[in-house]
């Protein structure tokens, strides 16, 4: 085994700051409560998770688009309403999304040109909308 459990120095926990012994070089968290959501967080978008709790406050627990407090997704062990939107280019954090606000930004490639396009186009066809009976098609 290269790394035998006890070879590595005690070191705080960056959590709670209590001392442990590591049983590999990347852990950085005494127990499973304290890593909670930090590690993620950490390595996917580079801020800690009480950034995130600090931004659900700052947000008003709501989506900083729509104003919902958002939703649940799937049943895959998700825990949060709102989901941490970032830019793809430079993975700089932006804010708070519900999960549908979060997924149509990125389904129109974070491109502002297509939004205004696709808004214009529901500002078109909302002024002179008609409901179109169940079953019947366009022509």
């Amino acid at each position: 085994m290269k790394y035998p459990n006890g070879y590595f120095k005690a070191k705080s926990c960056r959590a709670c700051e209590e001392v442990f012994t590591p049983t590999a070089p990347s852990q950085k968290y005494c127990t499973r409560e304290c890593r909670g959501k930090t590690a993620y967080y950490e390595r996917v978008y580079g801020i800690s998770e009480q950034r995130v709790r600090t931004m659900y406050e700052e947000q008003d627990h709501r989506c900083y688009i729509c104003r919902s407090v958002g939703f649940l997704i799937g049943k895959n062990g998700h825990t949060e309403l709102l989901a941490v939107d970032h830019c793809h280019d430079t993975g700089k954090v932006r804010h708070l999304l519900c999960h549908n606000c979060n997924r149509a930004l990125g389904l129109m490639q974070d491109n502002p040109n297509l939004l205004r396009s696709a808004a214009a186009y529901i500002e078109k066809h909302r002024e002179g909308a008609t409901t179109i009976p169940k079953g019947s098609t366009l022509k």
